[in-house]
């Protein structure tokens, strides 16, 4: 469990400074708002596509990893 606590802390850190890079203040405290959280992922799809992967696929193999580590399914 403290692995996935520290994989959250570094996500935490990539939202931050999306949000910093962007302008935008957080905006719930030390709550992400899924709106800012929906923004960093379809950016970072849009990057991956960019770069000429398949944002399906990225969307795919994430929810395997998703489900793998949390047992959490979509």
């Amino acid at each position: 469990m403290a692995k996935l606590y520290r994989r959250a802390e570094l996500a935490q850190i990539a939202l931050d400074a999306y949000l910093h890079a962007e302008g935008a203040a957080r905006r719930w405290g030390d709550a992400a708002p899924p709106c800012d959280v929906v923004d960093l992922m379809t950016d970072l799809l849009l990057l991956a596509k960019d770069r000429g992967h398949d944002p399906c696929s990225v969307i795919t193999k994430v929810e395997q990893h998703l489900k793998s580590k949390s047992g959490e399914r979509c």
